[in-house]
């Protein structure tokens, strides 16, 4: 259908493809308006193809537009693009997406040269980073139903970024198996169970109403579990409970608190996961301690007693050098109480 060389839309020139999926293809363009590349999502014609899923692409436009975060791809206000070709002596027009292209590898790569995450700072970095990126997309009012290894790109500089949302995926996953029986929905390692088991009628509904944002808790719970081990989420199920998994043992170098909060994520009714955002971050996060003040009766006593001294110094009494230090002493604490509530009152 595509090839290297084609010129989509009059403007973006095909350098090569970068993968195939069950609802698309994703190639690399280069931008001969803006002179830089990109990459443009061709949504697959074929039989699974409903109108449907042709509606929710643009959806899915329309919406990834509006965002503006350095952990998302950007996608132009003009990136929505329609393509037009003969196949079979019939006439086919199909939409694609175009976006900022990633430089980078994603997650999944980098586990085959690093073979895992070994200490709990870099974790904890790389989740600080993901649930900020969901933060922003929830607040949306959107979800992206396909959080995974290979769907978080890590930049040269460090900076992780969640692509290829699955909104459009997971419906052509469900026309897939409404036809052929037994087709496994979403990506079965990571996917929430809600996600798993649900039908076309389901997901339809799903789709329109919004998933539930604790459906890609889940899915991010099972991604670290695959960045803490090195090991496939399915290669872990506990022999004895099936809906959990068994692997602390392999991630010694981190923190079993870290591996609590990752086990939080996971737990397999959404009832029992984190409820938002804030409740994640406030384990990353923990508030400082608050500021002890002095207990009354010692800064009453330390008022009272300067005074005293101050009355003895202003009727001419000469106070020894015990006296002075003592007096010192009383100027200081009193100093320093005032210091600590002024700092309280600012920050």
């Amino acid at each position: 259908m595509i090839q290297r060389g084609d010129v989509i839309h009059n403007r973006y020139r095909v350098i090569r493809e970068l993968g195939e999926g069950g609802f698309a293809k994703t190639f690399e363009v280069k931008d001969t308006a803006e002179n830089d590349y990109k990459v443009i999502k061709i949504l697959k014609e074929n039989k699974h193809s409903h109108q449907k899923v042709q509606e929710l692409f643009r959806q899915e436009y329309e919406i990834l537009k509006q965002f503006n975060h350095p952990g998302i791809p950007k996608v132009k206000t003009d990136g929505y693009v329609t393509i037009t070709y003969n196949q079979h002596n019939q006439v086919l027009t199909i939409p694609g997406l175009v976006m900022e292209k990633i430089d980078g590898k994603d997650l999944k790569e980098w586990l085959k040269s690093n073979k895992k995450i070994i200490n709990t700072q870099q974790a904890i970095q790389w989740l600080k980073e993901l649930i900020n990126i969901l933060d922003y997309v929830h607040s949306h009012k959107y979800v992206h139903r396909d959080i995974k290894p290979s769907n978080i790109m890590l930049k040269p500089n460090g900076q992780l970024v969640l692509i290829d949302f699955g909104i459009v995926k997971e419906l052509t996953q469900q026309y897939e198996r409404q036809d052929i029986p037994n087709t496994e929905i979403g990506t079965p390692d990571y996917a929430a169970p809600e996600q798993r088991g649900a039908t076309l009628e389901e997901t339809l509904l799903m789709l329109d109403s919004g998933l539930d944002h604790r459906a890609d808790f889940f899915s991010l719970g099972r991604t670290f579990v695959h960045l803490l081990t090195g090991i496939s989420p399915n290669n872990l199920r506990d022999p004895e409970n099936g809906n959990r998994l068994s692997w602390r043992y392999k991630a010694p170098g981190i923190d079993e608190s870290f591996k609590d909060l990752i086990d939080w994520l996971m737990e397999y009714n959404p009832d029992s996961r984190p409820q938002n955002i804030q409740a994640i971050k406030d384990l990353l996060e923990p508030s400082p301690p608050p500021i002890r003040p002095f207990p009354m009766p010692i800064v009453f006593f330390s008022f009272a007693l300067n005074i005293v001294l101050l009355i003895l110094l202003a009727v001419g009494v000469t106070l020894n050098i015990g006296l002075k230090v003592l007096f010192v002493v009383i100027l200081c604490v009193i100093f320093g109480f005032l210091v600590k509530a002024f700092m309280k009152d600012i920050w």
